[in-house]
Order: structure tokens, then C-alpha cells, then sequence
């Protein structure tokens, strides 16, 4: 089973998240990028400890030029990590997929699509787990950029918090689920 159009007549709501209007677990998904930041910069001082030797005009001319890309890089990524979201949408059946800002939030999300549970843990861990590797593959690669390219993992694995609270959830949930996300909220449905 993928995505339907039409949720079946015995299906009800039994969950509904939206970060902007519950406060509460707005708190708690905040809580845990917060505690995510902090446990991979310190593997990433433990794995590469951070050293900002800046002698001449060219280590500064370097160290702005990475910083820059750091910045682009990241706003790029936010852009990436969305649309890799809609892209795991349109896999598993998504008909139409938008995308958009908050103002607090990016998303990616469907009005008119309800994912099964298996579908939408896959959709729900795309982009962390896909820019995850793409990060530490990079990361190995170039190591004289190892920072510019860890920040990037941090925010990836950071900012991934609410998609990993909405996974946990999920996964908690019965074969049965049906899951409505339309970027700024989800909602979960079960038969009655």
C-alpha cells in the first residue's frame, strides 16, 4: 500500500501534530535538536577537534571564503532536505507535492494524499538519512573542509527533529495508519 486520495468511510482521527499552534510539543521537538546539537558537536570535536589557525591573508581569505559557503551551503541544504521529502512523497504515490515557509518552518507537503504507515517513515527519514551519508561521504573525502561540511550535519541531523519525533510516532502506530501531512501539520488516522 502507498498513498490514497480517499481516506476509507471507518477511518478517524486519532493524532494530529502541528509545531506552530502545540506549544508543548513544539518544546519537546525543539528539546531534542537541541540535545542532537550538542551530542554531534561533540563527536565532531572528538572525531576532528576544531582549530582556527588564521597566520596569514590567505588562511583569512580561506576562512572567509568557507564561512561564505558554509552560509549558501546550508540555505541550499534547507532547499535539498524539502525537496527530498517530496520527492520520497511522489515515490510512494504522492499525487501533488508543495512546498513552502513558515516563516519558522520549511516543508514539503500533500492536501490530498494519506500514506500508509511504512511509506511515510520512509518519507518522514529520507532527507536525514540520504544527506546523512551524502555528508559523511564528503566528509571523508575532503577532509581540510571537514567543518564547513560537519556544520551541514549538524543542521542535517538537527534540524531533523521533528521528522525523527514524527517517525517515532509512527512506528508506534499499527499497520493500519493513514497519514496526512501537509507540511505544517500532520495528521493520523486509524480504522475505528
Amino acid at each position: 500500500m502507498h498513498a490514497i486520495q480517499q481516506l476509507p468511510e471507518n477511518y478517524k482521527i486519532i493524532r494530529e501534530i502541528d509545531l506552530q499552534k502545540d506549544k508543548k510539543t513544539a518544546l519537546k521537538v525543539n528539546g531534542l535538536a537541541l540535545a542532537l546539537t550538542v551530542i554531534t558537536r561533540a563527536l565532531g570535536f572528538a572525531i576532528h577537534p576544531l582549530n582556527i589557525d588564521i597566520e596569514s591573508d590567505g588562511d583569512l581569505k580561506l576562512f572567509i571564503i568557507k564561512c561564505v559557503i558554509l552560509c549558501v551551503g546550508y540555505i541550499v541544504y534547507i532547499i535539498l532536505h524539502e525537496f527530498t521529502h517530496g520527492m520520497a512523497m511522489k515515490h510512494f504515490g504522492g499525487k501533488e507535492v508543495r512546498y513552502g515557509f513558515t516563516g519558522l518552518y520549511a516543508f514539503a507537503g500533500s492536501l490530498q494524499d494519506y500514506f500508509d504507515r511504512y511509506s511515510y517513515l520512509r518519507i518522514a527519514l529520507a532527507p536525514v538519512v540520504i544527506w546523512g551519508i551524502i555528508f559523511l561521504i564528503l566528509n571523508i573525502l575532503i577532509p581540510s573542509w571537514f567543518w564547513v561540511i560537519y556544520f551541514w550535519q549538524i543542521g542535517n541531523i538537527s534540524g531533523a527533529a521533528g521528522d525523527i519525533y514524527v517517525a517515532i510516532l509512527t512506528s508506534r502506530m499499527p499497520e493500519s495508519l493513514r497519514v496526512k501531512d501537509t507540511g505544517v501539520s500532520m495528521t493520523m488516522y486509524l480504522p475505528e
